[in-house]
């Protein structure tokens, strides 16, 4: 007996060391995803509530046809942290289908997911019912989910059912299939998720569950659950920290730290951050009053987000010097009579160390002046600024240490650029494609009228018209196929290079030929093929250059510095050599006068682009004024002084 004890005994110690190793996990990372089809409803904000309140997070695969009707709530629950997925436009078994209609399927729901949510995200794929094959996959080109927990809620439509089906089944790692359809199954899965808590279970989205148990999700494979395995459990998405100290330079400074696995975005109006309105945190930066900032940890924007830091900020500083320049003097003042003013005069920072302001400064052009207040019972003040171009100009928002500082200063003293306001330029700002057309018109300095033209969206009254026509007739631009010029778009970079290619061309430059130019960034089949040979030519001109990662970005918008710099890097090149003057030649005496010669039918060049397939600019384009765009949202510390 002892003898068959001792080798069952042996026999399990054997076993056993052939059994994988299991990395043992701590207390809070059993995990588990919730996922809910075929929404959203009526049910479904109900349903974010109790997921609010329980801190959980799901996934929601969601039909076209019904986020149509909706929107607000798709937007909703990704705003919230949830992950927001296609559940195909109206749930047909997709491999029934031909390859054309499961693309119909898919991109019409991408589509409306996208233009509830604002922006152009990556949707995973649950095909409808659980029928899949490799094409559907292939087509989809994402990962795709099934589920290893099916509640049956769609049958049973009893929240106790739900209940029990969901904890009999559910384990760490599981995937769970319900609808959003009944209230049964929102209350019933609620239920659940106390109860699972309680055991120490953590609700996250699909991508996190994968993400964090070290499995990367590949493209055209359909997953199934992520049980423990050797990998472990990875740690969540650290919240961020906001941490705030006096700067000597004026304001507050403030010091976010994030997940070191992914990226920190932040903003400062109390809004949720979002890709349209996060500033990417790359350092600390300071404000200069009273704000509310909220940053978030991402590392995927639709499904591996941090939980939201908020920091009130409160703040009183002193009053900003206001600076004035005449006849080579500078002189400040401030609105409170005790304040002390400190100031630099080479574009340098100033802090509560700088030199004191006791009396006017002779400056010369081309230099910048900051300068900030510190007073009794306030912090210090933003810093205000003032530039002086050679030219004798003034620019408040920008400093002779910009990298754009040269061109910019140059087109604003030969009139191709006017602020946005008086002595405001605005460089960070998008420029629209009617702001370009007016710095080409201007360029050229031609007073002769142009042929009206009738772009559908265009008014003959607009500021830009006469600019606009000129460029029509010139063939810089043509428009788009429906007839429209969209003057109020963010220009993007391609169609940035097809007009200054075209103002080139137009004024006799040597261009150089082909699309070989383009080759050299790594996204050229992004750039569009009516494109190629402007963006090559002006690569190979070194009027435009590529971002540090190698790539074009031709669909980015430009801003107001990066389009000046490039237009003046265009104007610095070789001057056209000039038409040679014939010899002359014997006339016989023209017995009757010349006949005319009818002049060559001009060929246009393609439009800049097909029918624009981009989505909505993010921030609706300002009514324009006179000057190219109205003021922007004044930047902390800048002193603008309108004249009457």
């Amino acid at each position: 007996m002892r003898k068959k004890l001792l080798s069952l005994l042996l026999a399990l110690v054997m076993v056993a060391a052939l059994l994988p190793t299991v990395t043992s996990r701590a207390a809070g990372e059993k995990l588990i995803a919730v996922t809910f089809d075929d929404g959203p409803s009526q049910y479904t904000s109900t349903l974010l509530d109790g997921l609010k309140q329980r801190g959980a997070k799901a996934t929601f695969f969601m039909q076209g046809v019904n986020a149509a009707s909706y929107p607000a709530v798709v937007k909703r629950a990704w705003l919230e942290g949830h992950q927001v997925c296609s559940h195909t436009y109206n749930h047909p078994q997709l491999t029934t289908l031909s390859s054309d209609n499961i693309r119909s399927q898919l991109t019409r729901t991408d589509s409306i997911l996208d233009n509830a949510i604002g922006l152009d995200l990556s949707y995973m794929l649950r095909p409808p019912y659980g029928s899949y094959n490799q094409n559907v996959l292939n087509i989809a080109g994402v990962p795709c989910l099934y589920w290893s927990v099916d509640t049956l809620d769609w049958k049973s439509r009893n929240a106790d059912s739900v209940y029990n089906q969901f904890l009999s089944a559910a384990r760490d790692g599981s995937v769970v299939l319900l609808h959003d359809l009944y209230p049964t199954s929102v209350s019933g899965a609620l239920r659940a998720i106390d109860t699972l808590q309680s055991r120490g279970f953590e609700f996250v989205t699909v991508d996190e569950l994968f993400y964090r148990r070290g499995i990367t999700m590949k493209n055209a494979t359909i997953y199934f659950n992520a049980y423990p395995g050797s990998a472990g459990t990875a740690s969540g998405i650290q919240t961020p920290g906001i941490s705030k100290a006096l700067s000597p330079s004026g304001g507050l400074q403030i010091t976010i730290s994030g997940d070191s696995r992914g990226s920190v975005y932040y903003t400062t109006n109390g809004d949720t951050p979002t890709p349209a309105n996060a500033q990417k945190y790359t350092g600390p930066f300071t404000v200069n009053g009273s704000c509310t900032i909220k940053a978030v940890s991402v590392i995927h924007w639709n499904s591996i987000r941090s939980k939201v830091a908020t920091e009130t900020i409160e703040y009183i500083p002193a009053p900003a010097p206001v600076l004035r320049y005449e006849n080579g003097i500078v002189t400040m003042t401030d609105s409170n009579p005790s304040a002390t003013m400190h100031y630099t005069t080479d574009g340098s920072v100033p802090t509560v160390s700088s030199a004191v302001y006791t009396g006017p400064i002779a400056v010369n052009p081309g230099s910048t002046t900051r300068a900030l207040a510190e007073a009794q019972g306030f912090g210090p003040s933003a810093v205000s600024l003032l530039t002086v171009t050679p030219g004798g100009n003034l620019m408040r928002d920008v400093n002779v240490k910009d990298w754009y500082y040269e061109n910019l200063a140059a087109a604003v003293d030969q009139g191709i650029l006017n602020g946005t306001s008086p002595e405001v330029m605005s460089p960070n700002q998008s420029l629209t494609r009617a702001m370009l057309v007016t710095m080409l018109y201007r360029l050229d300095g031609t007073q002769e009228a142009a042929a009206p033209v009738s772009y559908s969206d265009v008014k003959a009254d607009a500021w830009y018209y006469q600019a606009l026509c000129w460029a029509t007739a010139n063939g810089i631009v043509n428009g788009y196929k429906d007839g429209t010029f969209l003057p109020n778009a963010d220009i993007n970079r391609q169609e940035l290079c097809a007009m200054i290619y075209r103002y080139l061309h137009l004024k006799g430059y040597a261009l150089p030929e082909g699309e070989a130019g383009a080759n050299r960034f790594g996204d050229v089949q992004s750039i569009g093929s009516w494109a190629r040979e402007y963006v090559a030519a002006l690569s190979d001109l070194k009027v435009v250059n590529g971002y540090g990662d190698g790539t074009f970005g031709p669909k980015r918008g430009a801003t107001r510095a990066e389009a000046v710099t490039m237009l003046m890097r265009a104007m610095a090149l070789p001057a056209p050599e000039p038409e040679p003057t014939p010899e002359p030649t014997e006339t016989p005496a023209p017995t009757e006068e010349p006949t005319e010669t009818p002049e060559p039918s001009e060929t246009l060049e393609p439009t800049e682009s097909p029918a624009p397939t981009e989505e909505p600019a993010e921030t609706p384009a300002p009514t324009e004024e006179p000057a190219e765009t109205p003021a922007p949202t004044q930047e902390p510390g800048r002193i603008v002084i309108v004249k009457p």
